[in-house]
């Protein structure tokens, strides 16, 4: 696993994203939020084991290795790196995949709240 796919799952967030402006289907918005939430795991993923705690099997293990890892460094906490991830959690799955409650515009916003997030992320592990 690389930061590689974690950005290429948020260009096939975009590529469905414009599918989505052609066809105006909006359960494609809910295709458009769930690859781009897929990103943030696989980066929130590469962080936690680059720090060296290995690779989290369940939502509540990243939970709990994200809060530890804050914990151990709080240059990340200052950073808001959980903060980011709980929100791209809440707006990206539940709002966006579960609850299909996000209009195109806060998709569009989050997707670049995604790519700012993997952003980060690629830079705390190099």
């Amino acid at each position: 696993m690389s930061i590689d796919e974690a950005f290429k799952a948020l260009a096939y967030a975009r590529e469905e994203y414009r599918k989505f402006e052609g066809k105006r289907d909006y359960l494609l918005l809910r295709d458009v939020s769930e690859k781009a939430w897929l990103a943030v795991i696989i980066a929130t993923d590469l962080l936690l084991m680059s720090s060296g705690l290995g690779k989290p099997s369940s939502y509540k293990e990243r939970k709990d290795m994200l809060r530890a890892l804050m914990a151990k460094r709080p240059e990340l906490a200052e950073l808001g790196v959980d903060d980011k991830f709980y929100a791209r959690a809440h707006k990206l799955h539940t709002l966006g995949f579960h609850e299909g409650a996000l209009d195109p515009e806060d998709v569009e916003e989050e997707l670049k709240k995604a790519e700012e997030y993997l952003r980060t992320i690629n830079t705390l592990i190099k």
